[in-house]
């Protein structure tokens, strides 16, 4: 059976994996009394979180019918999860990779003065840069909205590095806990590249972050060894499904 959540103190979601750093964050935040973010629990201990139109979903033992039955109607339209929870679901999977998680502060032998939280309108404008065929940037509006209430409310963190007077890279957290934190997104202007800039976004936002614990969600093919010269290590596997 799956319940609706309705005191965020209900919330069983662990921060031993990015997907209940992500719900117990969303909690934190917004509580469960909003309608556009509600968060449930199966019988079984696994936990969903859906925020708008993007839902997230931490498995542990559960009946699969179940859970791809009740995704269905929650008229979603991505829904973030582990790799083999995905094949559970079998629902249409749009992109996968690799988890991979850094304890303490990331290593980077370039050090830059980083800027702590720059405006979201030049972050969203260098997330636009930086668009590839596995990164999409999110539409503006619930974006800023929701990147900005989490980050008022000591739930989110950006850090950015300009040069010649224009934002070249930034670092993004958009969910933590006490305990941990979920890399969002990291991105340079292409003109930029290859000169450390990402290295020290990544370097100055976990140093700040300070969390026992840092995930990020890397998509097959991208920048593995980026990660792993900074301490990264893998971690388990992700996927997005996408109806």
């Amino acid at each position: 059976m799956i319940k609706l959540i309705e005191s965020k103190n209900d919330i069983i979601a662990s921060e031993n994996n990015p997907f209940g750093v992500r719900i117990r964050s969303m909690a934190q935040v917004y509580g469960a009394g909003e309608p556009f973010a509600r968060f449930w629990v199966q019988d079984g201990g696994s936990s969903l979180a859906k925020l708008d139109d993007a839902v997230v979903l931490e498995s542990r033992e559960a009946d699969w019918e179940e859970l791809t039955g009740f995704l269905r109607m929650l008229d979603a339209k991505t829904v973030s999860c582990p790799e083999e929870a995905a094949g559970h679901l079998g629902l249409p999977v749009s992109g996968r990779g690799e988890i991979m998680r850094l304890s303490g502060a990331a290593e980077s032998p370039f050090h830059t003065d980083a800027e702590q939280n720059p405006g979201l309108r030049e972050i969203y404008a260098l997330l636009c840069e930086a668009k590839s065929e596995t990164f999409v940037p999110p539409e503006f509006e619930s974006f800023y909205m929701d990147m900005s209430y989490r980050t008022r409310h000591g739930a989110a963190v950006s850090v950015g590095i300009h040069t010649e007077g224009r934002l070249a890279a930034c670092a993004l957290c958009s969910s933590m806990t006490e305990r941990a934190a979920v890399l969002s997104a990291v991105a340079v202007l292409p003109d930029d590249r290859r000169k450390g800039l990402g290295r020290c976004a990544v370097a100055a936002l976990t140093a700040l972050l300070n969390r026992e614990a840092v995930y990020l969600l890397r998509a097959d093919g991208e920048n593995e060894e980026f990660y792993r010269s900074m301490g990264f290590v893998p971690d388990g596997r992700w996927a997005q499904i996408r109806f």
